[in-house]
């Protein structure tokens, strides 16, 4: 994670060095990004930027961090407004993803974040530095409506959904579906996996 030292920036140089990384992490893949093009368009001495972050991955953590939290609040309030339907909050969350939180984040980088997320399989139920945050998300999830045996079932279920959920929110950031057909797509498969294939 970032050192004390950019927490304690002046808040417009923090934001100027955020901008910077959410420009050149979005414009390719993680591996592809360039420190040189980071503080260049920080316009800060390359020691700057390593009294502030280790290297270019703990750059890239930070960015994946602060999206992540994004996502655990909006999956707390979700489940709070849906009252714990869980298929309800993976339809709210997929249009957060496809709307607010390309506002935030630049798309390409929302994108980047998610198929890291992908990769290392990392939902916000189990991030494994803040296991109260699991705890409380899992808390908030009506399972009376689920046919779901034990804990470990219900693990295996949010898995479930929430590859299904990245998967679309992939599939419209890389343009092979628009945001409607993908919501459409997502809705479909809830209702499969909500009436289950066994007759």
């Amino acid at each position: 994670m970032p050192s004390k030292t950019f927490f304690n920036l002046k808040e417009e140089k923090r934001e100027r060095i955020e901008k910077a990384l959410i420009h050149e992490f979005s414009k390719g893949s993680f591996e592809q990004a360039s420190i040189t093009n980071i503080i260049n368009y920080a316009k800060i001495p390359r020691g700057s930027f390593y009294q502030y972050f280790e290297d270019k991955k703990d750059a890239v953590k930070y960015l994946i961090e602060k999206f992540m939290l994004m996502d655990y609040e909006k999956m707390r309030q979700s489940l709070e407004e849906t009252q714990g339907n869980i298929f309800e909050t993976a339809l709210k969350i997929y249009d957060y993803r496809t709307n607010e939180a390309v506002l935030n984040f630049d798309i390409g980088l929302a994108k980047n974040i998610l198929e890291e997320l992908r990769k290392n399989n990392i939902n916000v139920f189990e991030n494994k530095e803040n296991l109260k945050n699991k705890d409380s998300l899992t808390k908030l999830i009506d399972k009376a409506q689920l046919n779901l045996e034990t804990d470990n079932d219900l693990y295996y279920f949010i898995r479930i959904i929430t590859a299904i959920t990245r998967s679309v929110t992939m599939e419209v950031f890389s343009e092979r579906l628009s945001k409607e057909d993908g919501r459409k797509m997502l809705e479909k498969e809830l209702e499969i996996l909500k009436n289950g294939m066994k007759k």
